[in-house]
C-alpha cells in the first residue's frame, strides 16, 4: 500500500550535525507534501523547541516530549495530553536533585531547569551550536518541586543528565518505585540521559493513534529515527528506517538503514519513495 503518513524525529535525523534541514531534505519533505503524503515530528523536544527554521509547512503535526502530546502544527492545538502524576514528579526530581543532577521538568511546552543549572546548561547548547533552541525551549526555576506543585497543564517530561553510568544505575534503581511510568535513555551533549514519562507518553502510541484518526492504516505509515527514545515509534510503523547514525539497537529494529543526518539519509528515503509512486 502507499505510504501517507511519515513520522520524522528531529535531532539526529531531520538536522545534521549543526543543527540544520540540508536543502535537499527540505526539497524532498515539500516535494512528498505535494504528492499528498502527510508529515509529522515526533521528538524528545518540548512544542517550543520545534518553532523556527525547521517548522517546515509540509509539517502537519507535532509529537513533542517522547509522545506525552500531539498538536495541530498549524494552530498549536493540543489534541492528546498524556501527563506524568504530580507526587510521581515530585519525588523523581527531588531524588535527582538530591544527586545534584540537572533534572529538566517539562511541563506547558517547555522545559524548566534550577538556576544553579541553567547557565550551564546554555553554555552547553551554546557549544554544540545550538543556544537558539535552548533559548526558545528552556526557562531557569527558582524551586522545580514548587513548579511542580503550582503546574497547571500538566507534567509532559523529565529529563535526568545522569553523566556517568553509576549514577544512572543508581537513578534506574530509583525508577523501580516508579514501575507505572516509562523510562528511555538518549544520547546527551556530555552523556546518558534519562527520560521519563506516563506509559502512553511513547511516539509509537501517539503514532498509531494520529494515524487511526486520520483514516490511515498501519501498513500506510513510515518513520525515521536514531536513538533510543525512537524504539516505540519505529516498531509500531509500518515500514521503520533507522539512520545511518543511529544507536546499535535502532539499527537492529529496523529492515533498512540510511545514510547519516549528515550525508541527506532522509532525503534518500523520501527520493526512493516518491519514485516509487
Amino acid at each position: 500500500m502507499p505510504i501517507k503518513l511519515i513520522g520524522l524525529d528531529i535531532d539526529g535525523t531531520l538536522l545534521d550535525s549543526r543543527k540544520r534541514i540540508s536543502p535537499r531534505t527540505r526539497g524532498a519533505i515539500e516535494a512528498a507534501a505535494r504528492a499528498g503524503i502527510r508529515f509529522v515530528y515526533l521528538t524528545g523536544r518540548p512544542l517550543s523547541g520545534t518553532s523556527g527554521p525547521i517548522r517546515l509547512d509540509a509539517v502537519s503535526y507535532i509529537i513533542a516530549s517522547n509522545g506525552a502530546t500531539t498538536h495541530d502544527a498549524a494552530s498549536g492545538a493540543l489534541l492528546r495530553g498524556r501527563y506524568i502524576p504530580k507526587p510521581a514528579a515530585q519525588a523523581i526530581t527531588a531524588a535527582a536533585l538530591e544527586r545534584g543532577l540537572n533534572c529538566t521538568v517539562f511541563t506547558g511546552g517547555l522545559g524548566y531547569s534550577e538556576r544553579r543549572f541553567y547557565d550551564a546548561l546554555m553554555d552547553d547548547y551554546r557549544l554544540h551550536g545550538n543556544l537558539a533552541y535552548g533559548q526558545a525551549s528552556r526557562r531557569p526555576s527558582d524551586d522545580l518541586i514548587a513548579h511542580i506543585a503550582r503546574d497547571g497543564h500538566g507534567v509532559e517530561n523529565i529529563c535526568i543528565d545522569t553523566l556517568v553510568g553509576s549514577v544512572h544505575r543508581a537513578m534506574a534503581e530509583e525508577m523501580r518505585r516508579w514501575p507505572a511510568l516509562r523510562a528511555v535513555t538518549t544520547r546527551g551533549h556530555r552523556g546518558v540521559n534519562l527520560e521519563i514519562g506516563h506509559p502512553e507518553a511513547d511516539k509509537g502510541l501517539a503514532f498509531l493513534e494520529l494515524a487511526r484518526a486520520l483514516g490511515i492504516d498501519r501498513s500506510e505509515t513510515l518513520a525515521i529515527g536514531d536513538d533510543g527514545n525512537d524504539l516505540g515509534l519505529l516498531q509500531a510503523a509500518g515500514t521503520a528506517v533507522a539512520m545511518g547514525n543511529a544507536i546499535d539497537e535502532v539499527k537492529r529494529a529496523c529492515a533498512r538503514v540510511t545514510a547519516d543526518n549528515d550525508h541527506d539519509g532522509v532525503a534518500l528515503v523520501i527520493e526512493e519513495l516518491l519514485r516509487s509512486l
